[in-house]
């Protein structure tokens, strides 16, 4: 690492122009690379034997979109050694119905009080500190903690919290399971007071906020979430950021799924969920994702009101990605996919044609990877399966979409949740202003996004004079 210019007095150390040619000579890094290689392309022939194609359903319970997204900013609060830093995220779920949104399509113009229809939203605000900054004269990691404790035991309205969806989903409280419980590795206080205490214990009924038993330090529910573990008091919270968001952004949606259930489950059924970015959860907080599967399975198989016998699907939901090198997939086959749109159309209406991931095709085209593996790809990560659907509007989609029996190494178009109902809808969803989008992801993207200029000068301006107090 170069020394840099810390008074800006003396010039900042240049790295080396030569030393590259001893990377290159050297025979352990020729041999390495030597070994590598990466996934090939997918031919034709193999795309089209795997593309099924998506009919529209006979009847669509699906009456409301949810979709959620969030954003975070890190604002500078003190820019001189040491510095400072909080960060502000911003985030919620973004409801309307769908005949708002056909009523509107059929309107040659589309007046600001037709539009504010589709802007129902319940924002959720929060700021962190994750660098340099004590609340309370907490250390770094235990202000961190409280501040996350506080925001989700909190709620604007009074009305469920998010930690009550955050203990719905972690002791499975759609079913009676008073013997689910999750056990802490160690006591949270651990890295502050050298607390050893690795008894720690939380059920379904234990408080929120409670004290370990060895060096009374607080305790919190949020615990589980294992953030803390990666603050470094001097290298500060910026790990933790991003796993953040993606709780944040999950809770939000299981909090509308959970205040539906507690009202009337057979309501889910109207609704369709949409997450911007996968249904996973990554790093330290992935393990939410086998409640959040668990739960997908019990609402794929609820017993019909009306025939006990039958099943009925009650969960409509679906994450879409922008980036990455599932998206980049999709982009190389484009001209494949709209060939079989064009042979699929000509036998009538049709929602669009679908290409499931199978383990076999993502580790040969895709990622790398060992397309005999036993092991489903994102098993520890995904609650729901991949799949590339193209609309017969010719938008292209890489969804996730959760699976009927958990994960499946090899899944059938069928084998994917509601998948008529949910690929129907998208369908019906296209926003133009920007490559295969989505109204409801675009419209809460606007609404709670926090951009680089000037809501993160804002926010910084904002921050210093607030503290300064």
């Amino acid at each position: 690492m170069s020394y840099s210019s810390v008074r800006g007095r003396k010039p900042m150390e240049r790295a080396s122009k030569i030393s590259h040619a001893n990377i290159i000579a050297s025979p352990q890094v020729q041999a390495l690379i030597a070994e590598c290689s990466v996934p090939r392309a997918a031919d034709t022939q193999t795309v089209q034997d795997q593309l099924v194609t998506v009919g529209l359903p006979e009847c669509m319970p699906i009456r409301h979109v949810v979709a959620v997204d969030g954003s975070f900013r890190e604002a500078v609060v003190r820019q001189e050694f040491p510095s400072a830093a909080i960060t502000f995220f911003a985030f919620g779920p973004l409801i309307f119905r769908l005949d708002d949104l056909r009523a509107l399509d059929e309107e040659p113009f589309i007046a600001p009080e037709d539009l504010a229809k589709l802007k129902k939203i319940e924002r959720f605000q929060l700021a962190a500190p994750t660098h340099n900054i004590s609340r309370r004269g907490l250390s770094l990691q235990g202000s961190f903690r409280l501040t996350v404790h506080e925001f989700l035991k909190g709620h604007p309205d009074g009305e469920r919290t998010l930690y009550d969806t955050l203990r719905w989903l972690l002791f499975r409280r759609w079913i009676d399971a008073p013997a689910k419980a999750r056990r802490l590795r160690r006591c949270p206080n651990a890295p502050i007071t050298g607390c050893d205490y690795d008894g720690l214990t939380l059920r379904h009924d234990s408080p929120i906020h409670q004290q370990c038993p060895h060096c009374e330090g607080p305790v919190y529910l949020a615990d589980v979430l294992r953030l803390h573990e990666l603050i470094d008091e001097e290298q500060g919270a910026s790990r933790t950021t991003s796993f953040l968001m993606s709780v944040l952004e999950t809770l939000a949606l299981v909090n509308v799924i959970h205040t539906l259930w507690e009202m009337k489950p057979i309501l889910l059924r109207e609704f369709l969920f949409i997450k911007d970015g996968p249904l996973a959860l990554f790093g330290q907080v992935a393990d939410l994702s086998d409640p959040l599967r668990e739960l997908a399975d019990f609402l794929a198989a609820f017993p019909d009101p009306a025939d006990q016998t039958k099943r009925l699907p009650l969960l409509n939901i679906v994450g879409l990605e922008k980036s990455g090198a599932f998206v980049e997939h999709a982009m190389h086959i484009e001209k494949t996919l709209d060939e079989a749109m064009d042979a699929a159309l000509a036998d009538g209406p049709i929602a669009g044609v679908a290409l499931p991931l199978s383990n076999d095709y993502i580790y040969k085209y895709i990622v790398p990877g060992d397309p005999g593996s036993t092991i489903t790809y994102g098993q520890n990560t995904y609650w729901g399966g991949k799949i590339i659907f193209k609309a017969a509007d010719r938008s292209t989609y890489v969804a996730t979409v959760p699976t009927r029996g958990g994960h499946n190494p090899a899944p059938s178009l069928w084998d994917y949740l509601c998948v008529e109902n949910v690929f129907a809808v998208l369908a019906e969803l296209r926003c133009s202003m920007y490559d295969n989008a989505l109204i409801p992801v675009a419209l809460a993207n606007r609404l709670v996004s926090l951009s680089e200029v000037p809501s993160t000068r804002i926010l910084e301006s904002f921050a210093r004079d607030t503290m300064r107090r």
